[in-house]
């Protein structure tokens, strides 16, 4: 399994993901991201991307980090 097919749902059930989250990307935590627990972190990271909440570099070091420890 990897970050992208990974369901949000399992994403914040890991603590090592939500810390990694947290220090790239504080200012997610404070979006309800948590309701989209049937989406793919994928399809999400491309969302908020998109969107400019998070630059596209942090969102490919969320990504790398988490693929490390999954």
């Amino acid at each position: 399994m990897d970050f992208r097919s990974l369901s949000v749902k399992d994403c914040f059930a890991n603590p090592k993901c939500v810390e990694i989250i947290k220090q790239y990307a504080p200012n997610l935590m404070k979006y309800p991201i948590k309701l989209f627990n049937k989406k793919s972190c994928g399809e999400i990271f491309d969302l908020v991307v998109s969107k400019k909440l998070v630059p596209e570099d942090k969102a490919k070091a969320i990504e790398a980090e988490i693929n490390k420890i999954l």
